[in-house]
């Protein structure tokens, strides 16, 4: 199992020149302190236009030294004070993840998909009966799979689906596969049965 800590950035009006560099700072911290740390751009749909910062851990224990290591760092130190005195985005988080499920393949993922369904916690294992049937379409199509859970957040009703792409071109020629895919359609109603999908979201690695 895996977990995953979340920080979503909504930039100021022409201020994501100087947001991505600022983040890229933070990440460099993170990342010297254990967090394996990653920055998305949200290209389509909710939230169109944010980043998004990802500290992934094995343990919640891995995670909190490593959150107490970089709190301290002199960089991030420096990050959170030109934070305060010149305001560049709104930051929600973090929230934390937990991973229900984690497909990985290897090389190089730039581009991701996320399907949010509001969901009861007691239908949880209802959907993740849909995980062996849907990973046999991922697999067809060369794509990661990924389900989690908030662990530490405000919305708890709240399941993620996460497909992970090479590339755009990778992602357009799967979403077409998956558009005239049955059994996949199948799966989709199937799940609308038991959760609710609230929002979607492409995103692309950039740091």
């Amino acid at each position: 199992m895996s977990y995953v800590s979340i920080r979503e950035f909504t930039p100021y009006d022409g201020k994501d020149a100087v947001l991505e560099p600022r983040l890229s700072r933070a990440i460099s911290a993170m990342t010297k302190h254990g967090a394996a740390s990653s920055l998305y751009k949200v290209i389509g749909g909710d939230r169109a236009g944010d980043y998004e910062v990802y500290n992934w851990y094995e343990t919640v224990g891995a995670g909190a030294r490593a959150m107490k290591g970089f709190s301290a760092d002199p960089e991030m130190l420096a990050v959170q004070a030109e934070r305060a005195a010149d305001p560049i985005a709104q930051m929600r988080g973090p929230w934390l993840g937990r991973m229900l499920y984690n497909q990985q393949l290897g090389g190089e993922r730039n581009i991701s998909v996320h399907r949010d369904y509001a969901i009861e916690r007691r239908d949880i294992p209802k959907m993740m009966e849909f995980v062996p049937d849907l990973q046999k379409i991922c697999d067809s199509l060369d794509a990661e799979l990924g389900v989690g859970v908030p662990l530490i957040a405000e919305d708890h009703q709240m399941m993620r689906v996460v497909y992970r792409l090479k590339d755009l071109e990778h992602w357009g020629d799967c979403m077409d596969a998956l558009i005239a895919n049955t059994d996949f359609a199948t799966l989709i109603e199937k799940a609308n049965e038991i959760g609710t999908l609230t929002q979607s979201r492409l995103l692309m690695k950039i740091g």
